[in-house]
């Protein structure tokens, strides 16, 4: 089958390999925890993560395990266990997972007690160094150069307030920069007048969701631009290899998703970041 290409936005012969029992490691956790950290990274993959993971289309995703606490909680079992999980969702130096908190604390659906969201995070560097040095304007004052921690540039924009926040997490989603300055300037406006700005949306697909996959608000009645058929031009290829290879991978007697993930990251017995090749 002729496949469609992904080119990346940086050179892969910079990126570091390692051999292929190094890609994705699971084996470094206790054997009685791989099928529940192998079903968390099916979720990653089968949510927007997906184009982070491959091809670095969007610098890094969220959404694919959340998790809430009171405020005051003193036990967070489930959020460590997830967190051990993604440290082995790596191969090379490319791919950091983790799960982080939100800095605002909201009441409860039902009571009054304040709570602590926490979101599940896959970034790829490649994307990040490439989405930093795009943006140096808003990122250099914040002290974030192209070589920082991943985590050290989500948590410097999620102490961030409003709009500056909202610019940096499009940024990060990786999301057209004409989307992102409509949100900057919509939330600036709502606070200023009280008044909702109204909104259209961009959708592309993932697996787990055809429709409000990975979703972007624009203009109300804006019609598409180019920069809408780019996103979508790089997300389409890396969805349909990723279903053609769910289906030989995903099932009762198929190898699973550490396999998958291997051997989509492995070429001549070393394993890095993959573009997507015509075969």
């Amino acid at each position: 089958m002729k496949l469609l290409t992904l080119v990346l936005f940086a050179t892969l012969s910079a990126a570091q390999t390692v051999p292929r029992e190094r890609c994705f490691p699971i084996e470094e956790l206790p054997q009685a925890q791989h099928k529940s950290a192998a079903d968390l990274f099916l979720k990653l993959l089968d949510s927007e993560a997906l184009y982070t993971v491959i091809g670095a289309v969007k610098p890094m995703s969220g959404g694919y395990t959340t998790f809430k606490l009171p405020a005051d909680s003193l036990e967070a079992n489930t959020i460590d266990e997830a967190r051990r999980f993604l440290a082995v969702f790596h191969c090379g130096n490319d791919l950091f997972a983790t799960v982080h908190h939100f800095a605002r604390l909201f009441p409860g659906k039902d009571t009054k007690t304040l709570e602590r969201y926490f979101d599940g995070v896959v970034f790829n560097r490649i994307g990040l160094r490439r989405t930093i040095l795009a943006h140096k304007d808003f990122f250099i004052p914040l002290g974030l150069s192209e070589n920082a921690h991943p985590m050290e540039v989500l948590m410097a924009i999620e102490y961030l307030e409003g709009p500056s926040r909202f610019r940096g997490l499009g940024y990060l989603y990786g999301y057209p920069d004409y989307a992102v300055d409509f949100f900057v300037s919509a939330s600036r406006q709502q606070t200023f007048t009280g008044v909702f700005v109204p909104r259209d949306f961009v959708s592309n697909p993932t697996f787990a969701r055809a429709d409000r996959g990975v979703v972007y608000a624009i203009e109300k009645g804006a019609t598409e631009r180019e920069a809408d058929k780019q996103f979508r031009a790089q997300l389409a290829p890396v969805l349909e290899e990723y279903k053609r290879r769910r289906t030989d991978y995903i099932g009762e007697g198929k190898p699973g998703i550490i396999a998958l993930l291997r051997d989509w990251f492995c070429q001549s017995g070393t394993c890095s970041s993959p573009a997507l090749k015509n075969e």
